[in-house]
């Protein structure tokens, strides 16, 4: 094997002719001597490759080197195999890069790691990969984060994991944006605890795939105001 002093001399065109294999047998204390320039010249293909606690072993500057294409090769575990540091530290291209199947791998404490940048980064595709846990953990300041593109993107049982506060952190437009698929999964409480200018930012269409109780609560917040 290699000694970390021989990797360390490797040229970025000798790692980028690494395979999915050679990389697998990167260790740990090999992983953490790579620059940033070797890293970043790790193929796409060979990136899947490395094991999970090598990739656990990068530091923050390594990480960042990451390319998007890089980024968006890994398998879901290595993901998840990534610390609270490194995946607060990924640049909000790196995590426009992410899939869904990533995105669902997140643990919850690496979901509160994230940035409302990086919230917002997160791809329309990807944020379906959000799962009702993961909504869950989120505060109400990184709900506030998603766009309108992404609040469209959102399903009912991840609109039904928010609590009431975090809905309340959506901006009309999000509101606005909710899809009439994801509709059902706002509870009479969460309509109730909006304010007067998410309330009247529902669209006909929305409020016409209500069900009775969630019409019954919108009527009565128009009253109170």
């Amino acid at each position: 094997a290699l000694t970390t002093d021989q990797v360390g001399a490797l040229t970025a065109a000798q790692i980028g002719a690494l395979s999915a294999t050679q990389a697998g047998a990167i260790t740990t204390d090999q992983a953490a001597v790579l620059t940033t320039d070797q890293v970043a010249a790790i193929s796409a293909k060979a990136i899947s490759g490395l094991a999970n606690d090598a990739v656990a072993a990068l530091s923050t500057d390594q990480v960042g080197a990451l390319t998007a294409a890089q980024i968006g090769a890994m398998k879901a575990t290595q993901i998840a195999a990534m610390t609270t540091d490194q995946i607060g530290a990924l640049s909000t291209a790196q995590i426009g890069a992410l899939t869904a199947a990533q995105v669902g791998a997140l643990s919850t404490d690496q979901i509160g790691a994230l940035s409302t940048d990086q919230i917002a980064a997160i791809s329309t595709k990807a944020v379906a990969g959000l799962t009702a846990t993961q909504v869950e953990a989120m505060t109400a300041d990184q709900i506030g984060a998603f766009t309108e593109a992404q609040t469209a993107a959102l399903s009912s049982t991840q609109i039904d994991a928010m609590a009431a506060e975090d809905l309340a952190a959506f901006s009309t437009g999000d509101i606005a944006a909710i899809s009439t698929k994801a509709i059902p999964g706002l509870s009479a409480d969460d309509i109730s605890g909006l304010t007067q200018d998410q309330v009247t930012a529902f669209t006909q269409t929305q409020i016409q795939a209500m069900n009775n109780s969630q019409v019954e609560a919108l009527l009565a917040a128009y009253l109170e105001f």
